[in-house]
């Protein structure tokens, strides 16, 4: 029988070690996902911790352009949250690549985004098992100096990624460490390589995924990288749509590539989008898919790159390597 959101959140937090003399704080949008919110609540309070709702106006990107930053509830919501030890974030779209959440976490505190409905978050619940899987891929990724991603269909793609200071993002699903941010649920690695030295060409294939459009590709997507950024995209119907896309925000930051990695959840299905309906997803089920490609556009804060435009395209079928090992062979994870 399935738990219910509130029974979900409960497990979630004891994942997060959440302890009676803390305090959690749910960031949300008015109006919006309040089941998520009043579960999240009543399970801190299952606990014995405290509970404080900040609720915003409006905090989610627009899709599509036009579009200005306001920022008058952020300070508001920064003096909530650091008198909280544990944030969830249930915001329509995510505060994953804005100014607040890097400040929530500077300030030491855990942090937790949650946005999929409750049969995907309780089938793709984190553990300590994977959580030892994703640690594994980072150290791999650390030590390595050049990521490659080959393909039967013409993908090969190279980035520099030396050096012990690489930025490594490992989301396993839960929070237990002060300053940490995850994603219920999760289940992958990836890295920001150095800027500007992506060099190649992404195939993109029928099956691939289109985040968070959260469609699949139906048709053959050719595109060229160059110093980092993407200079063309050939192709049928998915190719007019991702130049209409990039072009549309005028902003030459769109075309860069950000981060990438592969998926490493087991249980994590590729047919998510045909199972559910795409847009009560928020795309993690393809992101974390074992032996996956996946890369992304636009926001890249440590290349100091600021877009509210950005896009997840996890790919199958593909080959990556680290310094010519091979850690995903044609879409299916390398066992050690």
């Amino acid at each position: 029988m399935p738990k219910t959101l509130r029974e979900l959140f409960v497990d979630q937090f004891r994942l997060c070690a959440v302890k009676p003399d803390e305090t959690v704080g749910v960031i949300s949008e008015l109006g919006q996902k309040t089941e998520y919110v009043e579960a999240a609540v009543a399970a801190a309070r299952d606990l014995g911790a405290g509970a404080l709702v900040l609720t915003a106006s409006s905090l989610s990107n627009p899709m599509l352009p036009p579009y200005s930053a306001d920022g008058r509830e952020v300070a508001a919501l920064l003096a909530g949250a650091g008198e909280c030890d544990l944030i969830v974030d249930v915001t329509v779209g995510g505060l994953i690549h804005s100014d607040v959440r890097t400040r929530i976490t500077g300030a030491g505190k855990r942090m937790l985004f949650v946005a999929e409905p409750p049969d995907v978050l309780e089938r793709l619940m984190g553990s300590a098992e994977l959580r030892s899987v994703v640690e594994e891929g980072g150290k791999r990724l650390k030590a390595g100096t050049t990521l490659r991603a080959t393909s039967a269909a013409g993908t090969d793609l190279t980035a520099d990624i030396s050096g012990s200071e690489l930025p490594v993002t490992h989301q396993w699903g839960y929070v237990d460490e002060p300053s940490r941010w995850d994603h219920w649920p999760s289940g992958f690695v990836a890295c920001f390589p150095h800027d500007r030295t992506a060099e190649g060409t992404l195939v993109l294939q029928p099956g691939d995924a289109l985040i968070p459009w959260q469609r699949y590709v139906r048709e053959p997507v050719t595109l060229t990288v160059e110093k980092g950024f993407i200079t063309d995209i050939s192709g049928g119907a998915e190719a007019f749509l991702l130049r209409d896309y990039f072009s549309s925000w005028n902003d030459p930051e769109v075309w860069a590539l950000s981060h990438m990695g592969w998926g490493l959840h087991p249980v994590a299905r590729w047919s998510a989008f045909e199972v559910y309906e795409p847009r009560s997803l928020y795309g993690q089920e393809l992101r974390s898919s074992a032996g996956n490609f996946m890369w992304s556009t636009g926001s890249n804060r440590f290349a100091n790159r600021e877009t509210p435009a950005h896009l997840d395209i996890p790919m199958h079928s593909c080959t990556v390597t680290i310094d010519d090992v091979a850690v995903v062979r044609d879409g299916r994870l390398v066992e050690d």
